[in-house]
């Protein structure tokens, strides 16, 4: 079947778990601090890693004026708690005529449990390419939600994947032949994706878009380098864990249109596995590129 062929599926919004509203709801709590709520509970039991890096990074904008961030990177230093608040504090490092930088770190009952680094650059004149080109996919519209899927192949599938997925999730999200590694385990190590974010339609500042594009950038981008070894992830026989988190910004993002995370893995060793991304928009132009790092640990011996 080509890539134009296929069910078309309602292209109406899909409930998620986040709402941008309390993604982006950040105050100042004094010179340099911001607080933000940790979201609700989910499958894995602890905060969303894409909060953090959202609120984080919107922190840091919000003591930079006007310029766009160009790239964070950032380390989960523990697990957070969806029943405290958190408290985002900032280290200024530079502000020059084009180029800002900041550091961020995110505390819960006075522990550390988050911290980025993030540059902001001013826009400017300079050379272009782009060598990277985006997969031949179906068309969003031609893909099934992931919670339809599960729903209606749950015969097949194992019961955490069931669970972890058919219930509304951070993003809206459609997998691209979720079957090749939902139901068996592929020999290479990719995964795309369609996915946008409810409500995001309804922003206007670019700077937002940005801060909402960080979101989404970790929901599913770790678990491509468990594809080839086991499935489901995050199940009761294995854990994957999100260890850090980049983000290079190429273009302006409209997180709630349609744009295709293309997940792969290069390398799996002791105990680690490493995960890269695309994020292409419709037209084929690249938003952003991503990387991550991830703990893969068997906890059961296999049998």
């Amino acid at each position: 079947m080509s890539a134009a062929e296929g069910p078309f599926y309602d292209d109406a919004p899909m409930p998620t778990r986040d709402i941008v509203a309390d993604i982006l709801d950040v105050r100042c709590a004094g010179p340099d601090l911001f607080t933000g709520s940790a979201g609700a509970n989910n499958h894995i039991g602890s905060i969303f890693g894409g909060r953090l890096l959202a609120q984080a990074l919107l922190s840091a904008m919000m003591t930079v004026e006007h310029l766009p961030a160009s790239s964070l990177h950032a380390y989960f230093l523990a697990a957070g708690r969806t029943d405290l608040p958190l408290e985002y504090r900032i280290v200024r490092l530079r502000d020059s005529r084009r180029f800002a930088n900041r550091q961020v770190t995110a505390f819960q009952d006075g522990q550390a449990i988050f911290t980025l680094l993030a540059e902001f650059h001013a826009p400017e004149e300079g050379f272009f390419h782009q060598d990277a080109i985006m997969p031949a996919v179906p068309p969003p519209e031609r893909v099934a939600p992931i919670q339809h899927f599960v729903r209606d192949r749950s015969a097949e599938l194992d019961p955490a994947a069931v669970h972890n997925f058919a219930a509304a999730i951070p993003i809206e999200m459609r997998p691209v032949a979720p079957e090749d590694y939902l139901l068996q385990r592929p020999v290479k190590a990719v995964r795309p994706f369609w996915f946008r974010q409810s409500g995001a339609a309804a922003i206007d500042d670019p700077r937002l878009q940005q801060c909402l594009l960080a979101f989404a950038s970790d929901y599913w981008l770790a678990g491509v380098t468990a594809v080839p070894h086991f499935l489901p992830t995050n199940s009761d026989e294995f854990l994957i864990s999100s260890m850090d988190h980049a983000i290079w910004f190429h273009r302006p993002a409209r997180c709630g249109e349609w744009m295709l995370h293309h997940t792969v893995s290069p390398s799996a060793s002791d105990g680690l596995g490493l995960a890269m991304g695309q994020i292409f928009d419709r037209e084929g132009r690249l938003i952003a590129s991503t990387a991550q790092e991830a703990l893969l640990r068997r906890l059961r011996p296999e049998t």
